[in-house]
């Protein structure tokens, strides 16, 4: 196993629940350190990213007051130490709940405030998502969170605890939006970095790649919410850890959900790298649902390319229809459990809309609506209302989009709340002044979406 992580998972995640770039923690401390020192901050994205990464973890005493102002609190609260001092403190070097936990606890005996911060871990996850208590009970929650708080308790009914919480974090999310699921998954984050840092006994490859998926789910639920710059360091870890576990699933499944993003933010030529890695990976696993996916990525991602990839893209979307996913899986059964017939129609819809066949596009989405896939209805409906306008269908395309949005309107999405804001603009672009556009606007703003 390679050497452990030195991340700094506290620092990111207080950039995460803040919801703060990295851009824009450099500029606050550039001011706050302007204020205190009166000479001109200079640190940028970059610094703050060698901050996240622990290649930086004891600023000058400038920009630690500096950072202590921007945040609010501590320089030991954002996880800064110094390396070079006798000894750091477990609890300077930790994430929440590793750092909670890890200080002075390394025998059976606990004392009466190890035993409240330890309930208090618990209680972070029970809060956080009430399937996890369906999921497991006290006596699992509390042996997992042991084992965070002292690595050579792990075994593998730890991990199979690890792993029940992230399914039933995985399927809220399916239901309620990545608002219900995300502090569960991130609480998880912090779990599994911590088993991972003090752990070096046999079950080392199964614990990354248990690490490797945690990430993936963070990544797309922070893509969701819309923290672009955050999903993307953790698609990257989640690749890098598999990857060196040998996990071609683990890895094959955060390539295809960066692509995925990577696609949605406008950048389809590195998409189409992406999920072509995706693919390579996902076909040394033999499992034709994310063999599906991934070649359903793939066709997304070319089919935005540009008309010269069209082609190609409709040999992804040939492949992604060449396996047979009409059997109901479950998350331990495969990492793709979602992609369904009715996931497989709505990329093609997708992939059909950019390629110009709108005909076969409307065919596509609505088979997706039928099917009912699993993941992103109201993105369905959404997407059937764009393909509709764009066919010159106003009122069909209208009644779809309004059906999107109440969908979505308690899911919490920034991602949709972006395709929903997209359709409406679609629709003043195609038919502006008009009954139908005013409709739509009645209908967003009285869901308080616009």
């Amino acid at each position: 196993m390679s050497e452990p992580s030195r991340e700094n998972l506290r620092f990111d995640r207080l950039m995460e629940e803040r919801g703060w770039k990295r851009t824009e923690v450099a500029a606050m401390v550039n001011a706050a350190y302007e204020v205190i020192t009166g000479k001109e901050g200079c640190y940028d994205a970059d610094k703050i990213r060698q901050i996240a990464r622990g290649t930086l973890m004891w600023p000058t005493k400038g920009y630690r007051l500096a950072l202590e102002k921007a945040f609010g609190v501590t320089a030991t609260e954002l996880g800064l130490y110094n390396p070079r001092a006798a000894t750091a403190k477990p609890s300077q070097t930790g994430t929440s709940v590793h750092a909670d936990l890890l200080l002075g606890w390394g025998g059976e005996e606990v004392d009466e405030v190890q035993r409240r911060e330890l309930l208090r871990a618990i209680a972070v996850l029970t809060a956080s998502s009430p399937a996890i208590v369906a999921a497991l009970n006290a006596d699992e929650l509390e042996r997992t969170i042991r084992a965070a708080a002292s690595p050579n308790r792990v075994d593998g009914a730890v991990l199979d605890n690890v792993q029940a919480i992230l399914n039933a974090a995985r399927l809220q999310d399916d239901l309620l939006g990545p608002q219900a699921a995300i502090r569960t998954t991130l609480t998880q984050v912090d779990i599994t970095e911590a088993l991972l840092r003090g752990y070096e006994g046999s079950l080392a490859s199964r614990l990354m790649s248990l690490r490797s998926k945690v990430s993936t789910s963070a990544g797309w639920q922070l893509f969701d919410l819309g923290r672009k710059e955050s999903a993307v360091d953790h698609f990257e870890k989640a690749r890098d850890v598999a990857d060196e576990a040998r996990d071609y699933a683990a890895s094959a499944m955060a390539l295809a959900e960066w692509s995925g993003m990577t696609e949605e933010v406008g950048r389809p030529i590195e998409a189409a790298d992406q999920a072509a890695a995706a693919e390579f990976r996902a076909a040394r696993t033999g499992d034709p649902h994310l063999q599906a996916h991934a070649a359903g990525i793939s066709a997304l991602a070319l089919a935005k390319s540009g008309p010269e990839y069209h082609a190609d893209a409709r040999a992804a979307l040939a492949r992604a229809d060449s396996f047979d996913v009409s059997t109901t899986r479950t998350p331990d059964e495969s990492l793709a459990y979602f992609c369904t017939p009715g996931h497989i129609a709505r990329m093609r819809a997708k992939a059909l809309r950019q390629i110009g066949d709108l005909p076969a596009a409307i065919d596509a989405a609505r088979e997706s609506l039928r099917l009912q896939a699993v993941r992103d209805r109201a993105a369905s409906h959404i997407l059937l209302g764009t393909i509709y306008v764009d066919a010159g269908q106003l009122d069909a395309g209208i009644e779809s989009i309004s059906t999107g949005a109440e969908v979505d309107a308690d899911n919490g999405s920034a991602r949709l709340s972006g395709q929903l804001l997209d359709a409406r603009n679609l629709v003043h672009v195609r038919a502006p002044g008009s009954t139908s556009a005013r409709r739509l606007d009645a209908r967003l703003t009285q869901l308080q979406i616009v």
